[in-house]
């Protein structure tokens, strides 16, 4: 990690935190290094987890800040209510999974799918952590366009492992792949929803696979399957018009009655949505960069920012 991102990390959600991220950056050197503990408990808001120290990804940067993406967290807050069902893809170790139990309360569901195993023991390990065992459902699979097995690449970070190793725009290979591969299951969406309740919000961060998701989603929306909100991380390197087109999927969910409820910017400061038109409802300072909440974008600007501009991190989706 360079630098400026450490610096500009630091100053992340108040400055006046910044002796609390120094002391929790000491007891995580401390704990790894010195008396060379495999793993270390974070309070993470209203919950705690259990962090493979390890993992030099989301583990350590929950370790050390105690939160990330302020964006997603501030969306989760105002969609989830009591007794609603969601559908998580890329649980990764749990940190949306037992943040949505928790908002959703006694009377909500959570189907959590993930496929690395070792994110699953940390998932299963958190999810018992906070006791809510029986509100949420692991499966270890990866979501799809259709059923069968898939090679799942590695990286070195725990939140970075995808089914999409080489850039669909560039060609280029992902940073900090780790070289090694294993074979998932796949379910499409229809099938993985055959047998379940009804879910209110599919969230999503599968570094690009949600392309192939989306295709999923398009089935079931038509077939009466699925019709909740759909909240996903962009991932602009993974999108082409030729081999990989989420403009495809977008603008087969817009025809099927679908809008761009929420719109946050990846950084205020680069944006192409203000020279749209568009201005935040609230800016949010998080993981190094400040972050715009934008409402209601139209549906051929939401499509123009996700498929040719980029800038935008986190977008929820719902159907009118």
């Amino acid at each position: 990690m360079h630098l400026r991102s450490v610096t500009a990390l630091w100053t992340d959600f108040k400055l006046s935190e910044g002796p609390r991220h120094t002391a929790n950056a000491v007891q995580y050197l401390w704990t790894r290094y010195v008396r060379q503990q495999p793993v270390l408990r974070r309070r993470v808001f209203d919950f705690e987890l259990d962090l493979d120290l390890a993992d030099p990804g989301i583990a350590k940067t929950l370790a050390i800040f105690g939160k990330r993406e302020l964006e997603h967290r501030w969306i989760l807050q105002r969609v989830l209510r009591p007794g609603m069902v969601v559908w998580d893809c890329g649980a990764n170790i749990g940190y949306y999974v037992v943040m949505e139990a928790r908002l959703m309360g006694s009377t909500g569901f959570v189907y959590a799918c993930e496929p690395a195993p070792e994110n699953i023991t940390f998932l299963r390990r958190n999810v018992a952590l906070n006791s809510i065992a029986d509100r949420v459902a692991i499966e270890a699979c990866a979501i799809s366009n259709r059923d069968g097995t898939a090679t799942f690449h590695l990286s070195e970070l725990s939140n970075v492992h995808t089914l999409h190793p080489t850039s669909h725009r560039t060609g280029t290979t992902v940073a900090r792949m780790s070289g090694r591969t294993i074979e998932v299951p796949t379910f499409d969406v229809r099938t993985f929803l055959s047998d379940k309740r009804p879910v209110d919000l599919v969230r999503m961060d599968i570094e690009g696979h949600e392309v192939e998701v989306f295709e999923g989603i398009v089935r079931a929306v038509r077939a009466d399957a699925f019709c909740g909100m759909i909240l996903f991380e962009t991932h602009f390197r993974a999108y082409d018009d030729a081999a990989h087109s989420m403009r495809t999927q977008l603008r087969a969910l817009f025809a099927l009655g679908y809008h761009a409820a929420v719109l946050a910017s990846s950084d205020e400061r680069k944006t192409s949505l203000h020279a749209l038109g568009y201005k935040p409802e609230q800016t949010i300072r998080t993981d190094g960069a400040t972050r715009g909440l934008y409402r209601e974008v139209r549906a051929e600007d939401a499509e123009r920012v996700i498929c040719d501009l980029g800038g935008v991190r986190t977008v929820l989706l719902d159907r009118a």
